[in-house]
C-alpha cells in the first residue's frame, strides 16, 4: 500500500483544470445573461477552495509531497496567463465584441438617421446579476465619445440626449458625476463604456 502511494506521488499540472470553472464564468456568462452569475461565482469559488483544501489535506496525510507541491504551484500558470491577457488589453467584453461584430454592424446599418448625421447606437453588454457597474458597447460614428468628459460638442450632446429620450440610446459622460467611468476603444467607431448602472441608464 505504501509502495503504491509512493508511485502515485508525482508532480502533475492536471490540477490546473480545477480552476477552469471559476475562471471560465468571467468569459462565458454572456451566453446565459439571465442566470444569477453572482451566486454561480460564489458556488464555483467555494467548490474550488474546498476541492483544493481537501486534496491538500488528503495528500499531506498520505505524505504525497509532490502532489501537495502540484496543488500549490498549478495556480501560477493561470496568473501568468491572466497577466498577459490584461497587458494585451484582451477582456471578456472585447472577445464578445469580436465574436458578434458583424451582427452589431448589421444592426447599425438598419439604423435610421438624418442625412449626413453620424450614427450612434448603444448595446448593453452587462448583466444585472454580475456586477454593480454597467458595461455598454457604443457605436459613435463621430468618435466624440472618446474625448475627455465635457469636451464633446454641443451638437453631439444634444443629439445623444435626444436619442436617449426617444430611443433609449443612453450614455452619460457629463463632468462632475459621483461615479467613475471609463471609455475603451475596441474597433473603428466602437467603444466600451464602463459606468455605474444608475448613471449609465437614466
Amino acid at each position: 500500500m505504501a509502495e503504491s502511494e509512493k508511485r502515485d506521488d508525482k508532480f502533475t499540472w492536471t490540477y490546473a483544470i480545477w480552476f477552469l470553472p471559476y475562471l471560465a464564468q468571467n468569459w462565458l456568462w454572456w451566453l446565459a445573461p439571465k442566470w444569477d452569475w453572482w451566486i454561480i461565482g460564489l458556488i464555483t469559488l467555494a467548490l474550488t477552495v474546498i476541492a483544493i483544501a481537501g486534496s491538500i489535506c488528503i495528500n499531506l496525510a498520505r505524505r504525497r509531497w509532490w502532489r501537495v507541491v502540484s496543488l500549490l504551484i498549478t495556480p501560477l500558470p493561470w496568473l501568468v496567463i491572466i497577466y498577459i491577457v490584461a497587458v494585451t488589453g484582451i477582456t471578456p467584453d472585447s472577445v464578445r465584441f469580436a465574436l458578434n461584430k458583424q451582427a452589431y454592424l448589421a444592426e447599425i446599418e438598419r439604423t435610421d438617421v438624418a442625412s449626413g448625421e453620424p450614427r450612434f447606437r448603444t448595446f448593453a453588454l452587462d448583466s444585472m446579476f454580475k456586477a454593480t457597474t454597467s458595461t455598454t458597447l457604443v457605436y459613435d460614428e463621430s468618435d466624440e465619445i472618446a474625448l475627455p468628459s465635457g469636451e464633446q460638442s454641443a451638437t453631439w450632446q444634444q443629439r445623444t440626449q435626444k436619442l436617449c429620450s426617444e430611443k433609449k440610446e443612453c450614455v452619460n459622460l457629463y463632468p462632475g458625476s459621483d461615479w467613475p467611468f471609463s471609455v475603451s476603444k475596441v474597433g473603428k467607431h466602437f467603444y466600451i463604456v464602463y459606468q455605474n448602472f444608475i448613471d449609465a441608464f437614466p
